[in-house]
């Protein structure tokens, strides 16, 4: 009697162990559809949606993609993924209204729509990239998984929505940072008036990292480089920069021209030639160098990506942003 209760007992357990195995094994299987089904509730919707060739430039090699992947790749290279929700989803917008804008005027010429290098169009990794970037950067597994769907979801929430200006596409640039205001771009540029593109007031987080910069310029390299960018400065010398000084503002209060001697250099031309984070500056004379004191990171014109972002923390939607930034628009959905 008893060895038989024994063992009844035993498979009796046996039993338990396997229904308990077979449980979780179940649960497990559930936990992996619904992951499933959360990332096809981003992808799925928009495959095949209109094929776009993008040019990389690195290889020279145009790559033929779904608008939606690519601009699911512009929007981490452009912003950080760790935005506020509605300042990732006005950046989607923002990118794909600039990259039809940009296929409307043949930018690319014959053989592409567009490329990869920010200078030129907008900055784009693919999604294994972008994953190895953020690897990089020290986001731990869960990060990325949710910057993933950070990204995915603006994406596909805004899908199809760009914005137009008297019904036109308008030119959607895009900067970093612009404490206080943002600049018209009839200020730069070559002084093309765009009615949405003014400038406007703007609010940002003041712990942001490149809020403030300083670049230091010995008087040697900066007439080098002076000369380099135009022959005819030919005459330019090094005691010239003693007497360097701003003479002309936009605007927005950034700087438009200083001089140097007998010459007038425009501030925009200065920054892409001394890697300036923006036209707001001071300078300071020193023995032997030149000190630009720089608030803000980018050319200032349209939206202001830590700009949307305070905004979007403070409870504005995606579209009120954009219309914040560029002036009179409206934010449509393409048919």
């Amino acid at each position: 009697m008893y060895p038989f209760m024994c063992i009844l007992v035993i498979l009796t357990c046996i039993l338990f162990v396997i229904n308990l195995l077979k449980d979780k094994v179940e649960e497990k299987k559930e936990e992996k559809l619904e992951e499933k089904e959360e990332e096809e509730e981003y992808i799925i919707d928009y495959k095949a949606d209109e094929t776009i060739r993008v040019r990389l430039c690195d290889t020279g090699e145009v790559v033929a993609m779904d608008i939606n992947d690519y601009l699911r790749g512009v929007l981490p290279a452009e912003m950080p993924p760790y935005y506020d929700i509605e300042a990732l989803k006005a950046q989607a917008i923002v990118a794909r209204t600039y990259t039809y804008k940009r296929i409307e005027a043949h930018a690319e010429g014959e053989d592409a729509d567009i490329c990869d290098n920010y200078a030129h169009c907008q900055a784009f990794y693919n999604k294994e990239q972008i994953l190895k970037i953020w690897e990089r950067k020290g986001y731990d597994e869960e990060q990325r998984k949710e910057y993933w769907k950070n990204v995915n979801k603006a994406v596909v929430s805004t899908k199809d929505q760009v914005i137009l200006y008297d019904n036109q596409l308008i030119k959607a640039f895009f900067h970093a940072s612009s404490p206080e205001r943002t600049e018209s771009v009839s200020q730069i540029w070559g002084g093309e008036n765009l009615p949405y593109l003014v400038s406007v007031e703007n609010q940002e987080a003041e712990d942001y990292a490149n809020r403030t910069s300083t670049v230091e310029v010995s008087f040697t390299d900066f007439v080098t480089k002076l000369k380099e960018n135009d022959s005819s400065r030919s005459a330019l010398v090094e005691s010239d920069c003693k007497d360097v000084h701003i003479c002309d503002y936009t605007t927005s209060g950034r700087v438009k021209n200083i001089e140097v001697g007998s010459y007038k250099i425009s501030a925009e031309k200065l920054r892409t030639m001394f890697s300036l984070r923006s036209t707001n500056f001071t300078i300071e004379l020193k023995e032997n160098s030149i000190v630009f004191h720089v608030i803000g990171n980018g050319h200032g014109v349209g939206l202001s990506q830590v700009g949307a972002d305070f905004y979007a923390k403070s409870g504005m939607k995606c579209e009120d942003i954009i219309k914040h930034y560029y002036t009179g628009v409206d934010v449509v959905t393409l048919p």
